[in-house]
């Protein structure tokens, strides 16, 4: 791993430039009101060449497009911060080519989920660079950001200090007994069990695992759970966080499935690391904007989290 890069936070005023590494917009229009959002809040907002683009049916624009859009961001002195404007899919075909020493030499917060994960994992490893996993403009801002979501959001991309304990409105809940201290590292489950076997994994030693998901039946999170243990990550990581797992059981089947949430206790005591759940994380509307990256500690007999950096 890198040496720890820490991007500067923002300010009013500053640029922040959109891009759309992963899939195309649905609602173009939606986007486009996540931006008169953030330009009511003060900023700046810089359109990447791509944002619109579509190829394929299911990517928003070629590999080289969705590349050059990422880079021109980071080598742009008058970008402070870049906002993926939604996930989808696409990011893990641009980890072989990405210029990571260009985004090490102009560190900046980079902001996303979902799809993002690939990127987010690939840049902290190959960067040291910490980014953001939460709010999206064209996901989360278009139409009535959550007011606890949006307070949260902007304590991340503004303050200078720790977000500290994470404190929300349905408890955290304990699941695995004892306290742990790592860096926190993770997104979504199905991405991270896709970069398993492939140079940008993450190194996973002394770090806290956390992982989300959606639509996913039962057997396919434990699938994905089954992947990261036969990988080896439950036998390097410290602690486990659980987010939100939404809309996990879409289709009814003739087998009666165990829950998601006896899946996530099990691989837990798999592991044998402190463990949590419930943190309000992932595919929904109230969600955290947790770094990536940043010391954390967890304590599975009490149920709680805090950012330390």
């Amino acid at each position: 791993m890198s040496i720890i890069k820490f991007p500067k936070p923002l300010s009013i005023g500053d640029s922040i430039g959109i891009i759309s590494p992963a899939s195309p917009q649905r609602d173009e229009s939606r986007l486009f009101r996540g931006i008169e959002y953030l330009q009511q809040k003060g900023f700046k907002v810089i359109f990447g060449k791509n944002a619109l683009a579509r190829y394929g049916g299911y990517l928003a624009g070629t590999d080289e497009e969705r590349l050059a859009g990422i880079e021109e961001m980071f080598a742009n002195p008058e970008i402070s911060a870049i906002f993926c404007a939604r996930g989808g899919y696409g990011t893990p075909r641009l980890l072989k080519k990405l210029n990571y020493d260009l985004i090490a030499a102009n560190p900046k917060m980079f902001v996303g989920f979902s799809d993002t994960t690939a990127l987010q994992c690939a840049i902290f490893k190959r960067t040291g660079l910490i980014t953001y996993s939460g709010a999206m403009p064209s996901v989360d801002m278009a139409d009535g950001f959550d007011e606890w979501s949006e307070r949260v959001f902007w304590q991340a991309m503004i303050s200078d200090k720790p977000l500290g304990s994470l404190e929300q409105s349905s408890s955290i809940m304990p699941l695995c007994e004892g306290k742990a201290e790592g860096r926190l590292m993770g997104g979504n489950l199905s991405l991270l069990a896709n970069l398993c076997g492939t140079p940008f994994a993450p190194d996973w030693e002394g770090c806290i695992l956390i992982c989300e998901d959606i639509g996913e039946e039962p057997y396919r999170i434990d699938r994905l759970l089954c992947q990261l243990e036969n990988a080896g990550v439950f036998d390097s990581i410290v602690g486990m966080v659980f987010g939100q797992f939404n809309d996990s059981s879409l289709r009814p089947t003739s087998v009666e499935q165990q829950s998601v949430e006896d899946i996530i206790s099990e691989y837990a005591y798999k592991a044998g690391v402190p463990a949590i759940m419930n943190v309000m994380y992932g595919h929904q509307k109230i969600k955290w904007t947790l770094p990536i990256g940043a010391k954390t500690v967890i304590d599975g007999m009490i149920g709680s989290m805090t950012i330390l950096e």
